[in-house]
């Protein structure tokens, strides 16, 4: 009476078995995948980072050249107002010698 009893639970055990063995290679493969993703996420965590600080570097740089930008044109209204208040001084003096130049020759 046992030996029939005997080979179903024999074959059930060998279908537990290989499955056992099946489910360590697969559990095998999630690791080694979960390892390589882990670690491609740290490295690409990584390149966020230094590509954030670089943002960070760039923006504050080009707050700096805006700011200079706006210094440089002042500079330059200023300049170009200079210019024009010499030119007109320039003028008037054209002007005034040109009116006075026969009364200076003679």
């Amino acid at each position: 009476p046992f030996a029939k009893v005997k080979g179903p639970i024999s074959g059930m055990i060998e279908k537990l078995e290989s499955e056992a063995g099946a489910d360590a290679s697969h559990k095998a493969f999630c690791d080694e995948e979960l390892s390589g993703s882990t670690s491609k996420k740290e490295e690409l965590d990584g390149n966020v980072e230094k590509l954030s600080t670089k943002i960070d570097q760039m923006t504050a740089s080009s707050a700096q050249l805006k700011e200079e930008i706006a210094e440089t044109q002042k500079a330059l209204s200023e300049l170009i107002a200079s210019q024009a208040a010499m030119d007109k001084m320039r003028a008037n003096e054209k002007e005034t010698f040109v009116a006075n130049k026969a009364d200076m020759e003679k």
